[in-house]
């Protein structure tokens, strides 16, 4: 079988939901915002901020149909929220940072286009009882960072880190009510540096989800483990992206090179 339908069989297994563009808003220079609607997604599960859904298209941005699968491309996005009662699915997608089929369909897309989804996926982060948190991400993991915040115990201490291109990136946290930006533009420290310092006075025990860039992940992983002497059983680390590298070979490397 040829190796994109298996993949688009897998994903299908999930649940496979047909939808169109209710609403766009450009949130900031590099997020843009889309609603998703239909009657599709009367069932979709409640209280999943934070986690993704596949979005599955193909090349020329049309929607997949069990009759035009062989080309189908797949990209995870985090849902920001989820109205039931409206069927409206919100999702941010990343825009003119990179390239890519996902992004050039983001920037072409208009309110009434139809999109193909699948999921949720599982969460990386599942235990929202413990006393600390260390959330950590870059601008493609602002929701999960916002969606896991909101399932945190009111009595738990959360430390939310957020790094993105420039100061007209911050967008509204309804989870994470209190978020240290680190402002790539305009900071004097790199990421590593800026967690550090705020990562060096928390307990060793905390929860840790990191959502960023593959080699960023790397380095800040490795800090927090050796140098900060943080626990590697309480720590839940995806790599969102990797520089130069598009999604489907990284999907590979991550497979032969977990991070």
């Amino acid at each position: 079988m040829n190796p994109v339908r298996q993949i688009f069989n897998k994903v299908i297994n999930r649940k496979f939901r047909s939808t169109q563009v209710a609403e766009i808003h450009q949130l900031t220079p590099h997020l843009k915002r889309f609603v998703l609607s239909g009657d599709d997604l009367h069932d979709f599960p409640t209280d999943q901020d934070g986690a993704h859904v596949k979005i599955i298209f193909l090349a020329d941005g049309l929607p997949v149909t069990p009759n035009n699968q062989q080309n189908a491309i797949k990209r995870s996005y985090t849902i920001r929220e989820f109205d039931a009662n409206q069927k409206r699915l919100t999702l941010d997608f990343v825009v003119n940072r990179h390239q890519g089929p996902a992004t050039q369909w983001a920037q072409q897309a208009k309110v009434g286009d139809q999109l193909t989804i699948a999921g949720p996926g599982t969460r990386k982060l599942t235990n929202f009882e413990a006393p600390s948190y260390l959330l950590i991400g870059d601008i493609t993991a602002v929701n999960a960072v916002n969606g896991y915040a909101k399932f945190i115990s009111s009595e738990a201490s959360i430390t939310a880190i957020v790094t993105v291109p420039t100061a007209d990136d911050v967008i509204e946290m309804d989870g994470a009510q209190q978020v240290h930006w680190h402002i790539e533009d305009q900071s004097t420290l790199s990421l590593e540096e800026f967690t550090r310092t705020l990562a060096s006075n928390l307990s060793k025990d905390s929860q840790v989800f990191m959502g960023l860039e593959a080699s960023q992940l790397r380095t800040i992983k490795g800090m927090l483990l050796r140098e900060l002497d943080f626990s590697r059983l309480n720590m839940h680390a995806t790599g969102y992206w990797k520089q130069g590298m598009d999604a489907d070979k990284f999907g590979a490397d991550k497979k032969k090179n977990p991070l």
